[in-house]
């Protein structure tokens, strides 16, 4: 069994990545900013922490993190859409506090959720496999929540650039536009094109496969709706070392 700790755990990923462990037999401790929501937290089965990343030091994230002694720390907070201010602090800065604090409890397992097409935009060329509709969606995207893109960009980064110093087991999970449509159980990952949807549950049991795969680790993966059953999947993106981010920041 696996102790996990999800920050940012009210977010819609975060509730079907904890009903799915909790479900089979893990424990969840679960890192919110509102009070209001601990009953819905408790009410999954996890155990809710009330604490704004935001507000708080690497070192007050540490011992949050050392007491619940995690395996494994779960990246899936963010803005919500705020001003581009508040989503650099929180979805930028705040992630690059996460990646200290862990480092700081002596955890080294760590997974975060970012976004398919985060990528340096300006002076990278993009993917190879992208067709027309991916570079239409791209432009779409990055014009409504430029923001946030960037903002994910420079997180996602500073993990990949600074990790010969954290040395963390990192693993960066990178999906689609989200859903809300049942689990289908299977995804497309690896070079994908970047229009079609996922939904929430998959992309929360492609976190779990993840979880359990340590050869996910170092990895940077897009996942998108698909037909190949999501362990699979995984473990065709690992055996080809398709890293979507290598060479795009």
């Amino acid at each position: 069994m696996v102790t996990a700790l999800i920050l940012g755990g009210h977010g819609r990923v975060s509730q079907c990545l904890t009903r799915q462990l909790v479900r089979r037999g893990d424990t969840v401790h679960s890192l919110i900013r509102n009070p209001t929501q601990f009953d819905a937290i408790k009410a999954l089965g996890a155990q809710p922490v009330v604490q704004s990343i935001e507000d708080s030091s690497v070192s007050e994230i540490a011992q949050t993190i050392l007491e619940c002694s995690p395996d494994v720390v779960i990246w899936s907070a963010g803005a919500g859409g705020g001003s581009p201010e508040r989503t650099n602090t929180v979805d930028h800065l705040g992630a690059v506090k996460a990646f200290d604090a862990v480092v700081e409890s002596k955890t080294r397992r760590f997974i975060i959720v970012s976004a398919i097409d985060v990528r340096d935009r300006e002076s990278k060329p993009a993917p190879e496999w992208y067709n027309d509709d991916d570079h239409a969606m791209s432009g779409r995207v990055w014009s409504s929540i430029g923001a946030y893109m960037k903002a994910k960009l420079a997180a996602d980064r500073d993990l990949v650039t600074n990790n010969d110093r954290r040395k963390l087991q990192y693993t960066i999970v990178r999906p689609g536009g989200l859903n809300n449509d049942p689990a289908a159980g299977t995804v497309a990952a690896g070079k994908v094109h970047i229009s079609k949807t996922i939904s929430r549950e998959d992309v929360a049991a492609f976190i779990v496969a993840a979880i359990d795969e340590p050869k996910s680790i170092g990895m940077a993966i897009d996942i998108v709706g698909g037909e190949t059953e999501i362990k699979q999947a995984l473990q065709t993106v690992i055996d080809d070392k398709i890293d979507t981010f290598n060479g795009y920041y």
